[in-house]
């Protein structure tokens, strides 16, 4: 299937909701932690570097709380690493089983 508007070509499309019984993707737990903790680590280095240009450089708290955020990031990487082929089979029958769809640059909408 290609997952493009009919009308426009355009790539940005989504799935219109088809009701309660529609299937959705198994979303691992690893992916739920991974992706607020890549936030968190990028605020702690932010203010790091903030500290560092404005201030005395970091305390040593902040690098600490770096440090284990950034292994969190990590062990959660190669977890969802693991679960990836699940998580992507998973997807794709998602979007096999939509009938539905709606453009986000010309709001047209067809089905399959």
């Amino acid at each position: 299937m290609q997952y493009r508007c009919p009308k426009c070509q355009s790539v940005k499309i989504m799935p219109v909701s088809q009701g309660t019984n529609s299937p959705r993707p198994n979303v691992p737990k690893s992916l739920v932690l991974l992706v607020p903790a890549i936030f968190i680590l990028l605020i702690l280095v932010v203010i790091s570097i903030g500290m560092w240009i404005f201030g005395n450089g970091a305390g040593q708290t902040l690098q600490i709380s770096t440090v284990v955020v950034f292994a969190v990031c990590v062990i959660a990487g190669v977890l969802f690493w693991r679960d990836l082929p699940d998580f992507k089979i998973s997807m794709q029958a998602f979007m096999q089983a939509q009938k539905h769809w709606k453009c986000r640059d010309c709001n047209h909408e067809w089905q399959n």
